[in-house]
């Protein structure tokens, strides 16, 4: 997340000197003042809770006029995104069974567009406008995330996650085998539509990507 101060009109073109970061600091560090613009970009799939992403939005909105939101979409524009929407579904189908604050994985909350909205609204922001755009072929967060899926290690995670569950139905593991199952075909489909030889790993696009502007509601 990023926030920053912008001076007179000049919010789209800041100057370097207007600028400073913080890695890792709470919000509490950094909400002493008022800001002009507050961004989420990329990072509410890190929250370990959608209940967390609430209480950010929440403690931005008394200090921040606006605020921008990018994320994953949840939906794909051709068939080489497809891979990257199921592996963020199958990880979040595993995410959901390990104890809250205990993942390292990319991937622990999904929430789609309009899950994030109504979190805003509740929260007291409007959105005011939004937009979806396909990233450029160069982003490799899809190639990273459907390989987490598609290695065999991953079905020994999902085994190490169940053995502390229990799960005596079997039903998760079913369940998680089929989620990897489907990125496999989805990433092998990429490959065989090929006449060059080149293998459906190399063919993953990153999915589409959600933008969006939100105003704090007005008392």
């Amino acid at each position: 997340m990023t926030v920053g101060q912008a001076q007179g009109n000049l919010i789209s073109k800041p100057q370097l000197q207007n600028l400073s970061f913080r890695l890792g600091c709470p919000l509490s560090d950094v909400l002493d003042i008022k800001y002009d613009v507050a961004v989420l970009l990329h990072c509410i799939y890190y929250f370990p809770s959608a209940n967390i992403l609430s209480q950010t939005l929440e403690d931005l909105h008394p200090q921040v006029e606006t605020l921008g939101i990018a994320e994953y979409a949840l939906q794909t524009s051709l068939p080489a995104q497809q891979p990257h929407l199921l592996a963020v579904l199958a990880e979040q189908a595993l995410e959901a069974l390990k104890p809250l604050g205990e993942s390292q994985s990319n991937v622990q909350t999904v929430l789609s567009p309009r899950a994030i909205i109504a979190l805003a609204g509740a929260c007291g922001w409007d959105v005011v406008r939004e937009k979806i755009i396909m990233p450029d072929e160069g982003l490799q967060d899809g190639n990273w995330e459907v390989g987490t899926v598609y290695d065999k290690g991953w079905m020994d995670e999902v085994d190490a996650v169940l053995d502390k569950k229990d799960d005596g139905s079997g039903r998760h593991q079913a369940h998680l085998s089929a989620a990897q199952d489907a990125v496999i075909a989805a990433v092998d489909r990429l490959g065989s539509e090929g006449t060059d030889g080149v293998k459906g790993m190399t063919r993953v696009r990153t999915m589409d990507v959600w933008c969006a502007v939100f105003k704090r509601k007005q008392a």
